[in-house]
């Protein structure tokens, strides 16, 4: 029973997932066109002067802001380390009594009144746990503290059409395109 239901739920997930591969995927194309004036050329050279100052500047925060958070991320893995090491042991404990009760050929998995002390029966193998990952650690306190745009695109923008230049954004399909005739 069990068995035919992850089948199930399986195929479901396999035919969801071929459903969503067949979708259209579109990406947003900025198109610049640069002003023909003399006098123009100078005003860009300053948009992008500016563009390039917040750019290092942004770079420059962006490596102390990681340089703060190594030390956290290196704190939150210990921590991680500690709670794999408990869920390890509660997981040892689980596939002994699950290994005994095979051996007994029990299966109190059916009757609905049987109380274990695990959070499933035993009748079921129990998942091990996932192990901690450094990195994945770094990679969230560095997308929560540090990471993001700095802002620094649309004020060169505002430059660039300051200085006489034009912008224009279109969607173009890039991924399963349908058919235009």
């Amino acid at each position: 029973m069990l068995k035919r239901l992850m089948q199930r739920h399986l195929l479901l997930l396999a035919v969801a997932g071929l459903v969503g591969c067949a979708a259209p995927r579109y990406e947003t194309a900025t198109l610049r066109e640069v002003p023909t004036e003399g006098s123009a050329q100078a005003c860009l050279q300053g948009c992008e002067a500016d563009l390039n100052a917040c750019k290092q500047t942004c770079a420059e925060n962006y490596q102390a802001c990681l340089k703060r958070v190594e030390p956290e991320a290196e704190a939150h893995y210990r921590q991680a380390l500690d709670h794999y090491a408990a869920e390890l042991e509660q997981y040892r404990r689980a596939m002994a009594a699950y290994e005994f009760q095979q051996w007994m050929h029990w299966n109190w998995a059916r009757d609905p009144f049987w109380y274990t002390p695990w959070p499933y029966p035993y009748a079921i193998q129990p998942p091990p746990p996932r192990p901690p990952s450094r990195e994945a650690d770094m990679n969230r306190l560095r997308e929560e503290q540090c990471g993001g745009d700095c802002g620094c695109q649309p004020p060169y923008d505002a430059c660039f059409i300051g200085c006489g230049g034009k912008i224009t954004r279109e969607q173009r399909c890039v991924r399963n395109c349908p058919n235009t005739r």
